[in-house]
């Protein structure tokens, strides 16, 4: 597991930003000017080994995460005993149970997608991932540099995080939900959030929005 400081001014609060399965800092460098905090971002999830002493000096952390990261980023704060720092909490098309038959992606189709991984099943992850032809180019010319070796291993990883039970006594304050995101279902992600207190927010976006990334950034 990765973190990466994107900016770094000598706040007291930090936006830590948990993003999802197959990224790295590529696409997300241009959501730096999004904040005036110190921010940060934490991917490639193929093991909970985590630099926790970077982030121990901050009074406040106000938690971002996106698809994976949102089931992930309660599990790694809570065994670094920061989840009590945390004072608002975001996210984005993802669910606290991250893979579940009703609750998240079905364990048969993360399966499937470890069994076949290769640069052309990549490929049409990303376009899943991406609203249209426009969205999709422009992640692609910032594609992240991951081998598929790694992308696998994660893969792999991130199944067995989400057996860990998940955090009692944790909420997001707020889900925001794609309508049109077809790697986690709009229907299991409000299924996964009326369990909660956590308010809900549909937005017209598939998996992947920069827009609504920034926006939330700048919040």
């Amino acid at each position: 597991m990765k973190i990466e400081f994107l900016k770094q001014n000598g706040t007291d609060s930090l936006k830590l930003f948990f993003l999802g399965y197959g990224q790295d800092a590529t696409p997300f460098e241009v959501t730096k000017e999004c904040t005036k905090d110190d921010y940060a971002i934490v991917y490639d999830y193929e093991s909970l080994d985590f630099d926790c002493e970077k982030l121990k000096n901050y009074k406040a952390i106000e938690l971002v995460a996106w698809s994976m990261g949102v089931m992930i980023a309660p599990k790694v704060l809570n065994k670094a005993s920061l989840l009590s720092k945390v004072t608002k909490a975001t996210a984005i098309n993802g669910t606290i149970a991250g893979i579940d038959d009703n609750y998240g992606i079905p364990m048969v189709l993360w399966q499937a997608t470890i069994d076949a991984l290769n640069e052309d099943t990549y490929a049409k992850f990303i376009r899943r991932m991406c609203l249209n032809a426009a969205l999709y180019q422009e992640y692609v010319n910032t594609k992240p540099k991951r081998s598929i070796d790694s992308l696998k291993a994660e893969l792999n990883y991130i199944k067995e995080l989400a057996i860990i039970p998940s955090v009692e006594n944790f909420n997001y304050d707020l889900a925001i939900v794609g309508n049109k995101d077809k790697i986690i279902t709009p229907k299991n992600q409000l299924s996964a959030w009326d369990k909660t207190d956590t308010s809900v927010v549909c937005e017209d976006i598939a998996h992947y929005s920069l827009d609504i990334i920034k926006k939330v950034l700048e919040s």
